[in-house]
């Protein structure tokens, strides 16, 4: 009896860690892997499951989508959780944000049609392309799921004409169709927006992944907090180091 209470006081000791399914799931499991505190492959937590709590892993894994994540870990359902950058900026949560992971590399990008403008021109005239392409349009519009982001750039660059429509998929299709004159968008390699005839324009935000802690969590569980925040720091130097 005295062994299943304690198994049980070691499962509710557990960290829950939210991480985001897709292209960001696999380096995170790594890290975590790296750092030990999961022991499994990442087949073991692909499936259907929204809970992995492996009595030989160190924490539990809520796998949800990227743009929850800040979601659970603000209100307590997670502890801490793995975010990109870009999710943070465009809808800000009450929670701690105390390490660059370094993995999830991408940026944010304004770009536009080929036919507006050439790579030559971006190259050789930078600053004044985009200020004839900013300001060559009575009404701008631009496409994008990143509505918070793309009103903060703007409003820097102090262009005021600009409509911003709001889309959850398919934004490189917007230019193409006539639904906009530029898209605001979430690029790696740039190979989508190039078979789409898109070229960026202008750099918005790099963008990697996060660790972000719940507040209450920090001052409840303060010492196993800060091992995770150690212990993943000390990953993350040797992960820049190779």
């Amino acid at each position: 009896m005295k062994t299943e209470q304690n198994k049980k006081q070691n499962k509710q000791k557990k960290l829950k860690i939210a991480v985001p399914k897709g292209r960001v799931l696999k380096e995170a499991l790594e890290l975590l892997r790296r750092s030990n505190y999961i022991k499994h492959q990442d087949e073991d937590y692909d499936s259907r499951r929204l809970i992995f709590d492996y009595e030989d892993d160190l924490v539990s894994l809520l796998i949800v989508k990227p743009w929850d994540v800040p979601t659970f870990v603000e209100y307590g359902a997670a502890d801490a959780g793995v975010s990109g950058k870009d999710v943070l900026l465009e809808k800000p949560r009450n929670v701690y944000e105390p390490l660059d992971l370094g993995i999830g590399k991408c940026r944010v990008v304004a770009a536009a049609d080929k036919s507006l403008i050439t790579e030559k021109e971006i190259k050789h005239k930078e600053d004044n392309v985009k200020k004839k392409i900013y300001y060559s349009v009575s009404n701008l519009r631009v496409a994008t799921k990143y509505v918070r982001i793309t009103r903060d750039f703007f409003n820097k660059k102090g262009v005021s004409n600009v409509q911003i429509i709001k889309l959850y998929g398919n934004v490189e299709l917007a230019p193409v169709s006539g639904l906009c004159d530029f898209i605001v968008d979430l690029v790696s390699t740039g190979e989508t927006l190039r078979q789409n005839n898109l070229i960026p324009i202008d750099d918005i935000v790099y963008v990697t992944s996060r660790l972000i802690v719940n507040r209450a969590s920090l001052k409840i569980n303060s010492g196993r907090i800060s091992a995770l925040i150690d212990d993943l720091k000390e990953r993350v130097k040797k992960n820049a180091d190779i």
